[in-house]
């Protein structure tokens, strides 16, 4: 693990920009997860804590990838109702919003996942302590 550097801090399009592509908001670097629900404990190139010093940073994370999922969900339907009105397929919408209500959280969780740790950043800028 590298240590830290006195490079200037980035700006908040920046983390988020690297965030989206599931990289290090404080350093860029790529490689957070193990697998595509498991994070890393650290950043493999900044040491950076990515679950940070509070226990319960992770619930952010949950509640930003359930509304996000769940609008993706919601207009992904509304899109497809307003493609087949009036002749809607009930039984198929019926079982295809099932698989996407359960699916879409997995989809997006990664994503959810580093735009909280970004935002939670850009709030509460990274101490000693979270390396």
């Amino acid at each position: 693990m590298a240590a830290p550097t006195s490079e200037p801090l980035p700006s908040p399009r920046r983390r988020l920009a690297r965030a989206l592509a599931l990289h290090c908001p404080e350093c860029g670097s790529g490689q957070l997860f193990r697998r595509w629900l498991f994070l890393q404990e650290r950043c493999p190139r900044c040491a950076l804590r990515l679950d940070r010093a509070n226990p319960d940073h992770f619930v952010g994370a949950y509640l930003v990838n359930l509304i996000f999922a769940e609008l993706l969900f919601a207009a992904g339907l509304g899109i497809w109702l307003l493609a087949v009105w009036p002749n809607v397929p009930w039984d198929r919408i019926e079982v295809v919003a099932v698989a996407a209500m359960i699916l879409s959280p997995l989809a997006t969780y990664p994503f959810t996942r580093t735009i909280w740790l970004a935002a939670d950043l850009i709030f509460d800028p990274p101490k000693a302590s979270d390396r």
